[in-house]
């Protein structure tokens, strides 16, 4: 590819995607590789700017930084920690928390220039403090929440901008660590109803931090209350002012999103019969401004598309979208906007860059809610939510809601393309790289969406994605993580060429994730997609076979033929036939010594009648496969009705397959038992049944081979009727 790149005479487009791959190299940490393209695309176009960008910020990284002199504050609160790490000594936490000590912890998570690994060592003592474990009965929570609420009031009280800035930003760390602590100074009676009355007056910086903590805060259902009753107003009116600051913009219109998003939560799930009245105060306020949902999203994508250099900007933008982009219109608006589409992505490879794992978490989000499919309900769940919704529909006077359109599967796989044709792999490549098992299993979930469609699959394989899905696949950390990146593997070996989508290299690192999809119990479409792709597997490379027999496949095989599900029993029929190619397997399955072969044959014999064809086909199928060892013939002559069985095969209204699969069985019987054979296939009138497809079927080979077991019959002394 970089050949061709070097050698194409389109020099802007080519500079821009040399630009675009360095970007990812950057993001994975090949900086020299990243060095090269910038250094291509420069010489294919000059007046590209964003070269310059990538080239400083790589020789940012590559200057040697001075080591700074550590903190002392650091050593201090990690000796705090060790003094507070004993949730059974209450006394010492109280008098800890009385102290001036306590205070300097507060102190730092407050101020803005607090060196980061000082903030840090703070937040580490915050988490540790307020979130003391089940088994903490005697715990002083409340002394604990009332201290840290003096310290806001002092602060407030003072009346100067800088304590209040402190106020606030300190109350923003206590919602980080602790959402319940913080909510229980917010929510107290009077406070959010004074802040707002004055917020007015405030200096911007102040406002900023007050709009951080509404937004923080709206995820708890008692600040809700009162965010909504006495924040309405100016959160409305502040959104929909032109002047208003582009980062105070962006927070408020986050705090507006959840707050909405809270509130249609809230509604959804509300108990009939409940009669409590919902608080309008949102909606009248944003009417009352001709603030719209539309005019916030707008707002907020607007804030990624205009690459604005604050990064607490972006990062309430995408929180604020993340809420929003569950509802489905807001869904379509984003994926259609290729340049909000492309800015997304080029922002997920800068938060990586920078290991802000909040912004690309929430990116994740965004592009798991555009991908998602609607849940599949069974029959049960269908008519709770008939229910629920009539319900619903009563208390409000409202009619009961019909299926939104924008939410069908066709819609939600034009959403897909769409998220495919904007690059949306690129994003997902650098998460799956994340520490972070939040946003590993995000993108799992969304690479999962992406392949769900079939018109897909082959542009995200030309896009890498199976060198990104190969590590969630195999991780042993994340389980869950590790079942839905599987899921996504078997969708693609299922339905392409394994040879092509992997290779050899990396066919056997299937089988593991492969088998695990078999192993799970509670969803039997991954049972049956694990089967499928194994079966696809198998059936390019002898090797993979061995690694499957090696790890056990065989018992979870057996054991999905019992499923109670068609499909599966079908489809794990079919991998055992596949199976059979494999040496150990064949001699395990033909050999009448072993323990339990019987019941497998016997087994066998049984799907070999299944009212399913392809059941039948795969059943059929291995026995005939089987049939080439006398072992096996034994067993299926000792089996009840066995020979009634095999003639079933060969019944005029079977299909050819079938039929073709029981004349290689009655061919194998006769070579191996000879008269012992054949005198019971013909009390079961197997020689009729072969006349007739030799005068019927309109197959050549079918036709061929049964005039040939025919002849083998009448070899073997049986005498065929006109």
């Amino acid at each position: 590819m970089t050949n061709a790149l070097e050698e194409s005479t389109n020099n802007k487009d080519t500079s821009s995607i040399l630009l675009e791959r360095a970007s990812v190299y950057e993001a994975l940490g090949q900086s020299e590789l990243a060095r090269k393209d910038v250094q291509l695309a420069t010489e294919k176009d000059t007046t590209n700017t964003k070269a310059k960008e990538i080239a400083d910020r790589l020789s940012k990284k590559s200057l040697a930084t001075a080591p700074t002199p550590k903190d002392s504050r650091v050593d201090r609160f990690r000796s705090f920690l060790e003094r507070i790490s004993d949730s059974t000594k209450t006394t010492e936490i109280k008098q800890f928390c009385s102290s001036p000590e306590f205070v300097s912890v507060l102190t730092a998570c407050g101020e803005e220039d607090t060196p980061t690994e000082v903030r840090a060592a703070a937040y580490m003592f915050l988490t540790k403090l307020l979130n003391p474990g089940p088994n903490a009965t005697q715990y002083p929570m409340s002394f604990i929440i009332e201290q840290c609420a003096k310290c806001f009031s002092h602060c407030m009280d003072t009346g100067k901008n800088v304590d209040k800035l402190l106020a606030f930003r300190t109350l923003n760390a206590l919602f980080q660590t602790n959402i319940t602590v913080g909510a229980a100074i917010l929510a107290q009676e009077g406070v959010v109803e004074e802040i707002m009355d004055v917020i007015e007056f405030e200096v911007l910086d102040v406002q900023i931090a007050i709009a951080n903590v509404l937004a923080i805060a709206s995820s708890d259902s008692s600040c809700q209350k009162v965010i909504v009753k006495y924040g309405s107003g100016w959160l409305a009116k502040t959104a929909s002012r032109s002047s208003t600051d582009e980062r105070l913009k962006a927070i408020i219109g986050t705090t507006l999103t959840k707050l909405q998003a809270q509130g249609a939560s809230a509604t959804a799930q509300k108990v009939p019969g409940n009669t409590e009245t919902k608080d309008e105060s949102l909606e009248d306020a944003m009417r009352h401004m001709n603030l719209k949902n539309a005019d916030l999203t707008e707002s907020m994508k607007n804030v990624l598309k205009n690459q604005a250099q604050d990064g607490s900007v972006v990062l309430n933008a995408v929180e604020g979208l993340a809420y929003s982009s569950l509802e489905s219109n807001v869904k379509d608006s984003l994926v259609k906007d290729g340049k909000f589409m492309k800015s997304l992505v080029a922002v997920a490879i800068n938060a990586a860059n920078t290991n802000s794992n909040p912004l690309l978490f929430g990116i994740g989000t965004i592009l798991a809610n555009i991908t998602m499919y609607r849940p599949v309900l069974d029959e049960q769940q269908q008519q709770m939510k008939k229910l629920r919704d009539l319900a619903n529909a009563k208390s409000s006077d409202k009619a009961v809601p019909s299926d939104d359109p924008l939410e069908t599967d066709n819609a939600v796989e034009t959403r897909i393309k769409l998220a495919v044709d904007h690059s949306s792999a690129l994003a997902l490549m650098v998460m799956a790289k994340s520490t972070s098992s939040n946003i590993r299993m995000v993108a799992a979930q969304t690479y999962h969406n992406l392949v769900t469609p079939q018109a897909t699959r082959g542009k995200l394989l030309q896009q890498g994605i199976v060198k990104s899905l190969l590590p969630l696949a195999g991780s042993q950390k994340d389980p869950q993580c590790a079942i839905v990146a599987s899921q996504a593997l078997a969708k693609l070996a299922i339905t392409t060429d394994p040879r092509l989508a992997f290779g050899p290299e990396h066919s056997l690192d299937l089988v593991r994730p492969f088998l695990s999809l078999c192993k799970d119990d509670s969803n039997q479409l991954r049972q049956f997609e694990g089967l499928m792709a194994l079966t696809n597997l198998a059936s390019v490379d002898d090797n993979v076979r061995q690694a499957i027999f090696q790890e056990q496949g065989l018992v979870i095989f057996e054991n999905l033929q019992l499923s109670n599900n068609t499909m599966v029993q079908r489809a794990a029929t079919e991998m055992l036939c596949n199976m059979t190619f494999c040496d150990p397997v064949f001699d395990l399955y033909s050999d009448s010594n072993k323990p339990g072969t019987q019941n497998k044959i016997r087994l066998l014999m049984i799907l070999s009648d299944h009212d399913d064809e392809a059941t039948r086909r795969a059943a059929s199928g291995t026995l005939a496969i089987l049939a080439n060892a006398k072992g096996t013939c034994e067993m299926m002559a000792r089996i009840d009705k066995g020979y009634e069985r095999i003639s079933r095969l060969m019944n005029e209204d079977e299909i050819v397959d079938v039929q073709h699969r029981g004349i290689e069985i009655v061919r194998c019987m006769i070579m191996h038992l000879e008269k012992d054979a054949v005198v019971p296939l013909v009390a079961e009138e197997v020689d009729k049944k072969l006349v007739c497809i030799v005068k019927t079927c309109q197959t050549n080979v079918v036709r061929s081979a049964a005039m040939d077991v025919l002849k083998l019959m009448v070899a073997h002394g049986a005498k065929l009727k006109p």
